[in-house]
């Protein structure tokens, strides 16, 4: 069973993916996207690669080899 902050990352992820993909759809159907929207999907894409690099650093940080090194 999954508590709640279990799920907050992947909650995230759906969140900004979700949000990256309508964009697509907005983009793919009206051409490029107004010059207002654009800091708005900017800082979409920027916390979706920095929750990355979080999710890179806690999987190194719990994994290991025999030799407690990558």
């Amino acid at each position: 069973m999954t508590t709640p902050a279990t799920n907050q990352p992947a909650d995230e992820w759906d969140s900004i993916l979700n949000h990256l993909r309508q964009i697509r759809e907005q983009v793919q159907q009206n051409g490029p996207l107004p010059e207002q929207e654009r800091a708005s999907v900017e800082d979409a894409f920027r916390q979706g690669l920095a929750h990355l690099e979080s999710e890179v650093q806690g999987i190194r940080t719990t994994l290991k080899g025999s030799s407690g090194k990558w």
